[in-house]
C-alpha cells in the first residue's frame, strides 16, 4: 500500500468517528436552548439534536426541539434526535422511538408537559398513576409552539 493510501483512509476513519451522531454532554445551567434560548437546568426534559455532520443543538424541553426541527426540516434530514428518559434523566433515547406523556400534572420548561419514556408500558405506568395523554413522535412533531420567541 501506497502512503498516500494509508494516509487518506486514516483521515476517512477520522472523519467518521468524528462525525459521530451519539448525543453531547449537557452543561446544565449555562447551555442555552437553540430554540427559545432560555437556560437549559432540567435534565428531565433536556433534548439534543446531533447533524449529520456530528454538531450538537441542544433544548430545554421536547417541544422546542420539535419546533426548531419543524422549521429547519429541510436542512436536518439526517439529523438524530435525542430525548431524556423522564424516570432516568441522562439515559438518552431515540425521539423516534420514545413514547411520550403529555402530562397534567408535570409543567415542562415550555409548558407542553412532554415527557419522555423508554417503552409504552412505562408510559403507560405513568399515565395510569398520574393524569396524562399518551403520544408518539409523530404527534408531538405536530404539536403548535404557542410561544414568543
Amino acid at each position: 500500500m501506497s502512503v498516500f493510501f494509508r494516509i487518506s483512509i486514516t483521515v476517512f476513519i477520522l472523519y467518521l468517528v468524528g462525525c459521530s451522531q451519539e448525543p453531547s454532554k449537557i452543561h446544565y445551567g449555562s447551555d442555552e436552548c437553540a430554540y427559545c434560548k432560555m437556560m437549559i437546568t432540567n435534565d428531565r426534559f433536556a433534548t439534543q439534536l446531533v447533524t449529520d455532520k456530528g454538531r450538537s443543538y441542544f433544548f430545554d424541553s421536547i417541544e422546542c426541539m420539535a419546533a426548531y426541527q419543524k422549521e429547519h426540516k429541510r436542512k436536518l434530514q439526517q439529523a438524530k434526535l435525542w430525548v431524556n428518559n423522564y424516570n432516568s434523566p441522562g439515559q438518552w433515547l431515540d425521539a423516534g422511538q420514545a413514547q411520550y406523556v403529555k402530562s397534567k400534572v408535570v409543567q415542562s420548561p415550555m409548558g407542553e408537559s412532554l415527557l419522555a419514556f423508554p417503552s409504552a408500558t412505562e408510559a403507560e405506568k405513568y399515565t395510569a398513576d398520574n393524569s396524562g395523554r399518551l403520544m408518539q413522535w409523530k404527534e408531538v412533531k405536530q404539536l403548535k409552539m404557542e410561544m414568543n420567541r
